[in-house]
């Protein structure tokens, strides 16, 4: 996957969350790929999606299960055939994907029902549908009548405590165009008083960078979670287009280590992993060296790109616009 496409994606992710508390619609990266088909925002629907009374408490890694009822009503006067997305992910600065939440979806009274669900680009997504289907396969649901599930959602043992909040979204949609409605879950986890960002700044230097001019930063990263980050985080470096102009450029990152430069990459690199157990609080920077590698053939005298920063691929980055001169 091109350095390119794997920032794209991580800026959809880091939005998704949001979406999903805001609107309590399932705006992850795949979701436009994968979705039923037919499902859309169209005219008003005529299903009615109800999620049942929920346990009160936090979820707790590794406890405990949330259970509650899914049901979802045709109040018209004919058959409705309908697909199911789901979504959504962590409040807070690391990404979850299936070794930290079980989702599981059992039919009360509606068809047998087979369930797809997992990490996805730092989130999570799936879709539940007949057994013997695949995702995006749908149900009919007659006149007035009613199907119901009982839904059980846990964190795992593996959930990290610097999120301390899980967002998942439940949208059905009529196939063939019809609208989408949606419903929410936002459930507590853990009792710690987490969440919060790894602040990240790109600092020093310019904006400009030439063959004979390097550009140096700095880039500094604070662990404001709440908690130490357990896990090891690999930072990198990346070069993107700007504006979706697409690039001539090629550009060389190095880092200053031990007195002197260190090569890491062309156009991406991955810099000295911050080790686990990080403190809350703590600061982790690096000094990084900017060169122009390279241009392609028929290149014209200058360049604008934007050099990004972060600790994970599906995160949000730190990003300097740059302008590469030959």
């Amino acid at each position: 996957m091109s350095a390119r496409r794997k920032v794209a994606r991580r800026k959809a992710v880091a939005g998704a969350a949001a979406v999903v508390a805001a609107a309590a619609a399932v705006v992850l990266p795949g979701v436009a790929q994968a979705a039923p088909a037919g499902v859309g925002a169209g005219a008003k629907s005529p299903l009615v999606l109800t999620l049942g009374r929920m346990q009160a408490g936090p979820l707790m890694p590794g406890g405990r299960a949330e259970v509650f009822d899914l049901s979802v009503t045709n109040t018209s006067g004919t058959d409705v055939a309908f697909g199911s997305e789901l979504g959504g992910g962590a409040r807070g600065a690391l990404p979850v994907g299936d070794s930290q939440v079980t989702l599981g979806v059992t039919p009360v009274h509606a068809p047998a029902t087979a369930l797809t669900f997992g990490g996805q680009d730092g989130g999570l997504l799936g879709s539940f549908y007949p057994k013997g289907g695949q995702f995006g396969d749908a149900f009919t649901l007659h006149a007035h009548a009613t199907y119901t599930w009982k839904v059980t959602l846990a964190a795992g043992k593996a959930w990290p405590v610097n999120d301390d909040r899980l967002l998942l979204g439940f949208n059905v949609g009529t196939i063939g165009g019809g609208a989408t409605v949606s419903k929410q879950v936002d459930l507590q986890v853990g009792t710690a008083r987490t969440g919060g960002p790894i602040v990240q700044t790109l600092t020093g230097g310019g904006s400009a960078v030439s063959a004979s001019q390097p550009l140096v930063m700095r880039y500094t990263l604070t662990n404001r979670t709440g908690a130490p980050v357990a896990q090891s985080l690999v930072p990198g470096l990346l070069t993107t287009s700007y504006e979706s102009v697409p690039l001539t450029t090629s550009l060389a990152y190095d880092v200053w280590e031990n007195g002197r430069w260190v090569p890491l990459g062309t156009d991406s690199a991955g810099l000295p992993a911050i080790p686990a157990h990080w403190a809350n609080g703590a600061s982790v920077s690096y000094t990084v060296r900017v060169r122009v590698a390279g241009w392609d053939a028929g290149a014209g005298k200058g360049d604008t790109v934007s050099v990004e920063a972060s600790y994970d691929p599906f995160a949000s980055s730190a990003d300097r616009v740059v302008t590469v001169t030959r």
